[in-house]
């Protein structure tokens, strides 16, 4: 009995021990596994999923089409600014009178100037006045010779002579009572207001040519009773005289096309002067700036005031040269105002200027579509869709840089020799946007990695 108690004593003992072993490995192992677990940071988790990514471009800028528009108008002469009819920001049509010159003495100058184009243009009576007198002193002249020449032929010739010169007296004095009444016609019809004074002046010039035609004919008429030696000396006289006169009236001509011609062209320049104080719009546009005001004087070298584009519902924006590449026209867009509440609209690129300006490495894009409100200048934010592409999508904060490699890096969630961990693993990365990015290489979808604070586990991956 005590045999058989002493071996179930020793039996237990045998167990005890086993047991006793077994909890201390199992200890061990707990311990081990939870130093193991306790060794692997606790960071959140992502997902590789395969989606679409929008890529954008983003750029700031101003209502209105691109600089250069804008017209600086001065007046085209001097003087003292009157007054201003409009006021910035006020939409303007071509031609429209923006401002104007003090105009009391240009006025004056016009007035004057246009007389003296009237008197000149009445005596000038566009060139029929002075080539009538040259005209009749040809005519003089002609006579003038014949007489002579029929002096020197003989007696015969100068009793002929008398005759004629009698009959062209005659003649002369009978156009000379015409010419009464034509002037006489004509001064009722210039009273009756259907002539005008030019003709009045003509009539007037021609019945005084013809009285002097009178008085040579008479002076002929006379001379041919004289002797032989006294007529011929006369006629020569005449012939000078006439001679003289042809040379006058000729010089005549031009002067007087001359005068009336200077006198046309001062009326010309007063009346351009009159019209020049007035500045107007050179074409549709809205009013950007005041630069002079009433009282102040001016010239044609400083503008008065500046004419930008008409309102539009264009924005033009700078962008990057690499982003704007990825920009085509018809691309959607959002546009902010900067001001004015921050109103919004969705705009759609007009154009793309593909060339980089060397200075700034910017390019211009040009959209349509403006915030309600907005006015030419207000200073905008825009957004630009810039893209689609599909593939591998994870958050932009699951990516670093190996300081030691410089690759681009993820840390994958997997088993290790250890347990459960992260691991480093290379990736290629494409467009980013919103806090996404696209990986062309390195990872498949469903791949889970540390969402964000991956930098923490750079130190022992590098290890």
């Amino acid at each position: 009995m005590n045999r058989r108690t002493s071996a179930v004593a020793a039996a237990l003992a045998v167990v005890a021990v086993v047991i006793a072993i077994a909890l201390l490995n199992v200890r061990k192992t707990t311990t081990a596994t939870d130093a193991q677990a306790s060794s692997v940071p606790s960071l959140p988790l992502a997902t590789a999923r395969f989606g679409t990514l929008t890529s954008h471009v983003r750029a700031q800028g101003r209502v209105g089409f691109p600089a250069g528009g804008d017209a600086k108008l001065a007046f085209a002469g001097s003087g003292i600014v009157a007054r201003i009819d409009v006021h910035v920001g006020e939409a303007v049509t071509a031609g429209q009178p923006l401002a104007e010159l003090d105009t009391s003495g240009l006025a004056l100058d016009a007035s004057a100037a246009a007389n003296d184009a009237a008197a000149a243009s009445a005596a000038y009576g566009g060139g029929t006045v002075p080539q009538r007198a040259l005209a009749s002193a040809q005519r003089r002249l002609v006579l003038a010779r014949n007489h002579l020449a029929a002096l020197q032929s003989g007696t015969a010739s100068a009793q002929s002579d008398a005759t004629g010169a009698r009959s062209a007296l005659m003649q002369a004095q009978a156009k000379v009572a015409a010419d009464e009444r034509t002037v006489q016609r004509e001064q009722t019809l210039y009273a009756g207001g259907v002539a005008a004074q030019k003709d009045v002046e003509a009539a007037r010039q021609q019945l005084q040519l013809d009285r002097a035609d009178v008085v040579s004919a008479q002076s002929k008429a006379a001379s041919s009773q004289n002797a032989v030696g006294g007529a011929v000396a006369q006629a020569r006289a005449d012939v000078a005289q006439a001679e003289a006169d042809v040379r006058n009236a000729q010089a005549q001509v031009g002067v007087t096309a001359g005068a009336a011609g200077s006198a046309q062209a001062r009326a010309a320049a007063a009346r351009r002067n009159l019209t020049n104080a007035t500045l107007r719009a050179p074409n549709d546009g809205v009013v950007s700036q005041i630069l002079k005001h009433p009282g102040e004087s001016v010239d044609p070298t400083q503008p008065a005031i500046v004419v930008g584009p008409p309102q539009s519902e264009a924005v033009t924006v700078t962008v990057s040269g690499d982003a704007v590449r990825a920009i085509h026209p018809g691309a959607a867009a959002a546009v902010t105002l900067a001001a004015r509440g921050g109103a919004k609209a969705q705009a759609v690129v007009r154009s793309v200027v593909p060339s980089v300006d060397p200075t700034t490495q910017t390019s211009t894009v040009v959209l349509s579509g403006v915030p309600p409100g907005a006015a030419n200048g207000d200073a905008v934010e825009v957004v630009i869709d810039a893209g689609e592409h599909r593939g591998v999508l994870i958050p932009t904060d699951a990516i670093v840089q190996d300081p030691q490699t410089g690759n681009v890096v993820v840390f994958v969630r997997a088993r290790t020799k250890d347990g459960e961990g992260f691991v480093s693993r290379e990736i290629t990365i494409g467009d980013a946007d919103g806090g996404t990015t696209l990986v062309t290489s390195g990872l498949k979808i469903g791949d889970r990695l540390a969402a964000h604070g991956a930098v923490d586990l750079l130190a022992p991956s590098g290890g």
